[in-house]
């Protein structure tokens, strides 16, 4: 009998490696999708995002956001601009190219997910996204991360 912990991982894995393989043909990595992801939706809910929420989101040191930052600026996707909020902060702002790499980005995501789950009647994708739910809640009130 498995694990849970090691199903986990084995479907992690097949999303990383999935994942990964569609980044490549658009010249993205997994973490400079994730960062872009973060700022299209935090900025869609009204929230300035900086550098340093984005190390606190993915829990990242400096100089890897950094990096991951300067390459995004590089292809032109993200922008770095003065915060009217605080001025010790950069805003990141999503480019135009940005926006549209993010799109693209979700429709491969969502391709993936549907065939990971094709198996799966819809009442049993319910369940899962509900008890996975229900163990992330448990982990961030518990703080075991």
């Amino acid at each position: 009998m498995n694990h849970i912990g090691r199903m986990l991982k084995v479907v992690s894995n097949y999303m990383d490696m999935n994942s990964n393989n569609n980044l490549a043909e658009i010249n993205m990595t997994r973490s400079q999708m994730g960062a872009l992801v973060y700022v299209f939706v935090s900025t869609r809910k009204g929230k300035e995002v900086n550098q340093v929420d984005i190390e606190r989101e993915f829990n990242l040191k400096n100089p890897t956001v950094t990096g991951i930052l300067n390459r995004l600026e590089e292809k032109e996707y993200i922008k770095r601009v003065p915060s009217s909020k605080d001025k010790r902060y950069k805003k990141i702002e999503l480019t135009d190219s940005g926006k549209k790499i993010v799109e693209c980005g979700k429709v491969k995501a969502d391709e993936m997910e549907d065939k990971l789950l094709s198996v799966l009647e819809d009442s049993e994708k319910e369940e899962l996204k509900r008890l996975l739910n229900k163990v992330i809640e448990s982990i961030k009130r518990e703080e075991i991360c």
